[in-house]
């Protein structure tokens, strides 16, 4: 299975594990599965470091890059084929970054791996993490 991590259920993996379902845990961890992460979600945590929105315990690119390399996990880059998908998306969730993820999801036959219940409202496979 070709899982697209997004940006939350990612940090999550190696920050606070715990709130992942038992379901996102064995998922992401079976080496059968493919792992990726999207250009998208890069760049939203690069933003959010920015701001003071996320602190993390080194620079994002360190963080990032390391983080990838442990897991495994491949980088989907953003094409002209997802941001017209993405902009072709009802409005149900304006987050762009979450509607890229879910543009990408839906052309590259990917299942989300997510806890927001927005993406609920879209056609795409996903693969609940809250455990809660």
């Amino acid at each position: 299975m070709k899982l697209l991590l997004d940006t939350q259920s990612w940090l999550w993996w190696f920050a606070q594990p715990e709130r992942l379902s038992e379901e996102a845990i064995t998922n992401i961890a079976d080496e059968t599965n493919e792992l990726w992460f999207s250009v998208a979600s890069v760049w939203e945590i690069g933003i959010k470091v920015a701001i003071g929105k996320l602190p993390l315990p080194e620079p994002p690119g360190r963080y990032i890059s390391s983080r990838m390399g442990q897991l495994g996990v491949r980088s989907l880059e953003i094409t002209a084929t997802h941001a017209l998908q993405a902009a072709a998306l009802p409005l149900h969730h304006r987050d762009p970054f979450d509607r890229m993820l879910i543009a990408q999801a839906q052309i590259e036959g990917m299942t989300l791996v997510s806890a927001d219940s927005m993406f609920s409202h879209y056609e795409v496979s996903i693969l609940w993490t809250a455990s809660i």
